[in-house]
């Protein structure tokens, strides 16, 4: 009994012993989780300066036109890392969007004047092309800037160039009608975006407002690139306004306005304009019964144009399916 007496106050001792450990190892494991969040948000932070830093030097050498393929690599890749030691951080998915917009160019797309007036009678997919790497490369930009603009809860660094990545992938998509594309996107602040964006803005704007036959928004666009502040770098000769103007009111079906500004257009040179107003005039003819009439102005076209237009030969070989009655000079292949 003496034994047991002697040790039993050390026993006691021993059993309050886990209890104090479990405190100092909670108290261990509450500094350790404090360290490692500021641990995480220290690289966080070191990311973000070092992508801000990669982003204002692959602008200046967009500017200066010496941006080189590896500038590009090397700034995707520091997107990439921000984004994975801040998922939730909007501002990283925004760059990488971006790092893969300066992909575009070596994918040769271009959003200049040249390259405006030569689609603005087409389909936004024919600017881009029929590669799979240029389709790939916009839906990548497309999530990403989505990923950015659903994070946040209110605008962030790069919230208008965000918007304009949205605005180009969303034309690209075809999901929504151009309309419906000014309204959302027409009211972007352009004083607030980067110089890189400040020409495919008015590219887009003028592209979606003509597809929806906004003539009155056309009209204002032209007037904005003439103000003695527009940075968009797009301007239009007068030819180019009216060919503009034109392609805008035949969309809105104003076809006798249309006619008079396309016919205006026209030269002996047989360049895009003077061919999409040729097609476009031809097009209205066949819309109105007057098919013949369109045919044959399509037929004197090709041969003064050295006959080497296939799509010429297509509109035609429509046209006679849909009025059988209409005749033609050119090999147009069987209609059965």
């Amino acid at each position: 009994m003496a034994i047991y007496s002697r040790y039993e106050p050390h026993r006691k001792k021993k059993a309050k012993t886990p209890w104090l450990l479990l405190v100092i190892l909670i108290g261990i494991s509450g500094l350790g989780y404090v360290y490692r969040k500021e641990i995480f948000f220290l690289f966080a932070r070191d990311q973000s300066v070092r992508a801000e830093k990669s982003k204002e030097k692959t602008i200046e050498l967009w500017k200066s036109g010496n941006l080189k393929e590896q500038d590009v690599e090397d700034f995707q890749n520091l997107a990439v890392t921000y984004s994975e030691k801040d998922p939730m951080e909007p501002q990283a998915f925004h760059l990488i969007a971006r790092s893969l917009y300066w992909n575009l160019p070596r994918l040769g797309i271009h959003f200049d004047s040249s390259s405006l007036v030569l689609n603005l009678g087409s389909n936004f997919s024919e600017f881009i092309g029929k590669t799979q790497l240029a389709q790939s490369t916009l839906d990548q930009i497309f999530w990403n800037a989505r990923t950015a603009e659903s994070l946040s809860s209110s605008s962030f660094q790069d919230w208008e160039n965000n918007r304009l990545l949205l605005f180009l992938t969303e034309t690209n998509r075809q999901v929504k009608k151009p309309g419906t594309l000014t309204k959302e996107y027409g009211s972007i602040d352009s004083s607030k975006l980067s110089p890189e964006f400040q020409a495919p803005f008015i590219w887009l704007l003028t592209f979606n407002t003509m597809q929806a036959g906004d003539a009155a928004g056309l009209e204002k666009i032209i007037e904005t690139t003439k103000l003695p502040d527009y940075k968009g770098g797009i301007r239009f000769s007068p030819r180019e306004e009216n060919f503009l103007k034109g392609m805008g009111k035949y969309y809105k079906k104003d076809y006798v306005g249309a006619l008079a500004l396309l016919r205006s257009t026209k030269t002996d040179n047989p360049d895009k304009i003077t061919e999409t107003s040729v097609i476009t005039e031809a097009t209205i003819f066949h819309m109105q019964n007057l098919t013949q009439k369109g045919i044959d102005l399509l037929e004197d076209y090709y041969g003064r144009s050295g006959k080497n237009n296939p799509e010429i030969i297509q509109i035609v070989r429509k046209m006679v399916l849909e009025r059988p009655t209409a005749k033609t000079k050119l090999e147009i292949g069987s209609l059965k």
